[in-house]
């Protein structure tokens, strides 16, 4: 991907974090099935957790802290990514 696509792919993983507020977040798995909508339908797990853990460093997302299964990671928006959205509207 070049520097715009990997934008607008990090910006539908957020998307689909926003549509899901809560507090279980989401896995890999899940908003790999729902990045399709917003053009990235072969987007593979790999290329979900490598922009998801971005997204926690840069704030805009979290990963959720599980009680059982620990290696399956789960992410959700934090408030100044729902912020980013908004001020993309």
């Amino acid at each position: 991907m070049n520097a715009e696509q990997k934008e607008l792919f990090r910006e539908a993983v957020l998307r689909v974090l926003d549509m899901n507020r809560t507090r279980f977040g989401l896995p890999a798995t899940a908003i790999r099935l729902h990045v399709g909508q917003f053009g990235f339908p072969g987007a593979s797990v790999e290329q979900i957790q490598e922009e998801a853990d971005y997204l926690v460093g840069k704030g805009l997302a979290r990963e959720v802290l599980k009680i059982i299964s620990r290696e399956i990671t789960n992410w959700q928006i934090t408030q100044e990514g729902i912020a980013f959205l908004d001020s993309q509207l």
